[in-house]
């Protein structure tokens, strides 16, 4: 009886995997931006903007990662929140990924704007 239940909640628990950033990205981003910046200026600041965002009874935090195909990510602890930057011919785009869209999400999306 013991091991079908520890069978039936780890089965459970299989189920609730958060998605990676890989799988995220196979879905269209919330929102694609332009800017005349380039990538490296616009995830620096992006990058600033997320540490310092004030969410619950801290800061978010974000990380700054160089892609193996150009350009940028940042992205929150935790990966829910995150926004790949690319140098294209006027400038960068920056294509912003969210698991979720509600409030938190919607201030991450605002302070990407403030950098463009």
């Amino acid at each position: 009886m013991r091991s079908s239940i520890g069978l039936l909640s780890l089965a459970l628990l299989a189920g609730c995997t958060t998605p990676t950033m890989d799988e995220i990205r196979q879905e269209e981003p919330r929102m694609v931006l332009h800017s005349k910046k380039t990538d490296k200026v616009i995830a620096d600041c992006v990058q600033r903007a997320w540490q310092d965002l004030p969410v619950f009874e801290g800061s978010a935090g974000a990380t700054q990662e160089l892609n193996s195909n150009g350009g940028y990510t940042v992205a929150t602890v935790g990966e829910a929140y995150f926004v790949d930057i690319q140098a294209d011919t006027d400038g960068s785009v920056a294509k912003y990924y969210a698991m979720t869209y509600r409030w938190i999400s919607k201030k991450h999306l605002a302070a990407l704007q403030s950098c463009l």
